[in-house]
């Protein structure tokens, strides 16, 4: 009977779902300069009459209700099907500056009548565009949402294109360094869309969004980004040849354009600063438990700490817990899923697998998290729970005992060695020396040097050896850090084996020179190859292939194909390169 029910109601969902018509309202442009012309469409998905107009209130009506209509067919699986789309068009003006409201307009398709949604039009005032310059009809902007922050606390820094010329290319060509500050890219659509500044309509897209968690106090730059345009620029009518007109209508020029530098004023965390605290800023909650709460020894138990909210939160390390002394505990596996680099809501989870080796009752105490809340500006402290596990006798019988017995030392008549009573006098030989004796001391120089002429032959050969060994060491050590890259390489995904070998350069990095990741910049690269006297070529090589797979993941895709075999190539070499110079 239920099979039955299930089966109707798919069926009847089906058939409703096929049947059921919709009206779309939209406009070519959003907002709209005074004057400006507009185009209102209201599209329903089937065959459609008694079409009733909206209100437009106070938009002046150019010409409509314009209606058309089209069809298509398709065949699938055998079947044929056909749609058709029934068209309603008004083209409007505004003469005033003001915010309008379309109301919804009806129609009476397939039996009955559907209505659309209201749509809001902003109308702004105008302005006349006299300059024709390049620098006037294309510019970056560069925004933040906050200029004054602490030591820790995020922003978020877009840059859009604005452009009122037509455009056949563009491309990233310098990334700014960002020096001072952790950064994380965000996805960013680059489609262009409308925007009106000062009265002047532009086409904009934002071409890259990050966000910036500052790492030091003081004033810190936001260093401008370069983009390459290609830019179409029509050709002078030519009058006496008309074919000349069709056929080469336009030149492209190359623009290189430049964003403005922000300068984001950090002030220190206030004083004094908790103990316990590690640096996390925003605004979090922090739970605990374990999988079980009675196991038996020598067995695996699980302790589970789950880090929730927003803030820097991609920056927090793993906690030190106190766990109880007859526990073994393993590197805690890190789990994260981090939205818009931790300004939207976040999960960090940290497993600790344990392992009790002795039965008893055992407590798990809790964790004290501190962070600073820049709403509040003030410490928060969070608590974990305490957990209570009882470990049980191992099956096995398998015990393991810390406390050693003392074992006592008994003296012994045969270990001391008493004063003899008898003196035995053995006469003394005339040779000044033992006969063995002279003969170690004639062979002795003839032995050394025999010696010294093998190890000398021994360790040229071994030097040769040692050098190939340590470049075997490096190749293995640059092949395992660019594995993934090659095999995004060979699956032709483009931004994925850019982005690997980003990670694998800054991974490498910090595990090589024990950097904290939220250390990690380009000037940190610079002071730890000064320190281990890396020599300048190579430390420039390593930081202009971190910049080229920044900027390659935004370039067109015919420059990502011929890119990716070189920069493998290129960070191989330079992972090889800076093993050989550290050992």
């Amino acid at each position: 009977m239920k099979k039955i029910i299930s089966i109707l109601t798919l069926t009847l969902s089906i058939i409703f779902s096929s049947n059921a018509q919709t009206i779309t309202a939209s406009v070519d442009k959003n907002p709209v300069i005074v004057g400006e012309q507009i185009l209102v469409k209201f599209t329903v998905d089937s065959k459609a009459k008694d079409f009733k107009s909206p209100n437009f209130s106070g938009l002046r009506i150019i010409s409509g209700p314009n209606s058309s209509s089209s069809s298509s067919y398709s065949f699938v699986n055998g079947e044929s099907k056909s749609e058709i789309t029934t068209t309603f068009s008004y083209y409007l003006s505004a003469s005033k500056e003001g915010s309008y409201v379309i109301s919804p307009a009806s129609v009476y398709a397939n039996k009955k009548t559907i209505s659309s949604k209201p749509i809001t039009i902003t109308v702004v005032k105008g302005r006349k565009q006299n300059n024709n310059s390049i620098t006037k009809n294309l510019f970056i902007s560069v925004k933040t949402n906050k200029n004054n922050i602490v030591v820790g606390e995020q922003i978020i820094v877009s840059y859009k294109l604005h452009t009122r010329l037509e455009l056949e290319n563009t491309e990233l060509s310098k990334l700014p360094n960002l020096n001072g500050f952790w950064k994380k890219d965000l996805e960013s659509s680059s489609r262009f869309k409308r925007e009106v500044i000062d009265g002047v309509a532009y086409n904009t897209a934002v071409i890259k969004k990050t966000v910036l968690t500052a790492q030091k106090s003081g004033k810190l730059e936001v260093d401008p980004i370069e983009v390459t345009c290609s830019i179409r620029i029509a050709n002078q009518r030519n009058r006496r040849d008309p074919f000349a007109n069709f056929f080469n209508s336009y030149n492209v020029r190359e623009e290189k354009i430049s964003s403005k530098s922000l300068i984001v004023n950090v002030k220190e965390l206030p004083e004094p600063k908790p103990k316990k605290f590690n640096g996390a800023v925003g605004s979090f909650e922090i739970s605990s438990k374990v999988d079980k709460n009675e196991v038996k020894a020598n067995d695996a138990l699980t302790y589970t700490i789950k880090l929730t909210g927003s803030g820097n939160i991609e920056l927090v390390e793993p906690f030190e817990i106190q766990f109880p002394n007859d526990f073994e505990v393993y590197d805690p596996k890190v789990s994260e899923k981090i939205f818009q680099g931790g300004n939207k809501r976040s999960v960090k989870t940290f497993e600790y697998l344990l392992i009790p080796r002795f039965e008893g009752n055992y407590k798990i105490p809790s964790y004290d998290f501190i962070s600073y809340n820049t709403k509040l500006k003030k410490y928060i402290t969070k608590k974990t729970s305490n957990h209570s596990v009882k470990v049980l006798k191992s099956d096995n019988n398998e015990s393991i005992s810390t406390n050693y017995n003392q074992q006592k030392i008994e003296s012994s008549i045969n270990e001391i060695n008493y004063i003899k009573n008898k003196t035995i006098l053995v006469e003394k030989s005339n040779n000044v020396l033992d006969i063995k004796f002279f003969y170690i001391l004639f062979f002795l120089p003839l032995v050394v040097l025999i010696l010294l002429i093998t190890i000398s032959s021994f360790l040229k050969g071994n030097s040769i050896n040692i050098t190939e060994r340590k470049h075997k060491l490096a190749q293995k050590i640059a092949s395992k850090r660019l594995k993934t890259a090659k095999d995004f390489m060979n699956q032709a995904n483009h931004d994925s084996f850019f982005e690997e070998i980003e990670k694998s350069l800054w991974g490498y990095f910090a595990d090589k020179f024990k950097v904290e990741i939220a250390n990690l910049s380009k000037e940190s690269i610079e002071i730890y190859f000064n320190t281990y006297k890396i020599d300048d070529k190579t430390k420039s090589q390593f930081i202009e292939l971190i910049s080229t797979c920044e900027i390659a993941r935004y370039s067109p895709l015919s420059n990502k194909i011929e890119q990716m075999s070189n920069v493998l190539i290129e960070a191989e070499k330079i992972i090889i390169n800076v093993e050989e110079k550290l050992k």
